[in-house]
């Protein structure tokens, strides 16, 4: 596990690209402007370099070529823009794995390295959203030690149209499991 890199861009791009917007069916014609979208947001926040912000990666064992096969993003924020005098809040977004690579335990390696980073900020708690039908992601985070702290459904959920989104909560424990390293090469 290490920090994403700018030159690794283009391969988280399309890492990310393919576990969420995979070219299949009418989403082939979109998937260009999808890629694009995630490229673009990508790169101005790892040329931020904004203080607790951090875009993890996994690269493939063996390769020499630094195949990025795995992503995560770490990030604190404020949880809730209308409500003012709360706590900000350390939450992942974007866990993404390469679809060769997939239970494996890439996955469970990214959360652990964010949750140690989590920790190394000064946070206790983490958060992330899930889809409620995501059921390998949920048993994943379960397995991990996340817990549904919110159901947040939208109109097209209320019309059974779209699954409601979960947030998930975990609380870190300092010292509870042997830290992963987060380096700058690989």
């Amino acid at each position: 596990m290490r920090p994403a890199r700018l030159a690794d861009l283009p391969q988280v791009t399309d890492v990310l690209a393919a576990s969420f917007y995979p070219p299949l069916g009418w989403q082939r014609w979109l998937y260009p402007l999808f890629r694009l979208s995630i490229h673009e947001d990508l790169k101005q926040r790892l040329q931020a370099n904004y203080k607790h912000y951090q875009c993890l990666t996994a690269i493939a064992p063996n390769h020499q070529d630094n195949r990025v096969v795995g992503t995560v993003e770490i990030a604190c924020r404020q949880p809730e823009l209308w409500r003012f005098n709360r706590p900000r809040q350390v939450y992942l977004s974007n866990l993404a794995v390469q679809a060769g690579y997939r239970r494996q335990g890439v996955a469970r390696q990214l959360l652990k390295t964010a949750e140690q980073l989590s920790l190394d900020w000064g946070f206790r708690e983490l958060y992330l959203h899930v889809m409620a039908d995501n059921n390998r992601a949920r048993l994943l985070y379960q397995n991990m030690g996340y817990q549904v702290h919110r159901i947040e459904p939208s109109l097209l959920s209320l019309l059974n149209l779209q699954p409601s989104r979960l947030l998930l909560k975990k609380l870190l424990i300092p010292g509870s499991e042997a830290k992963p390293s987060v380096r700058d090469t690989p």
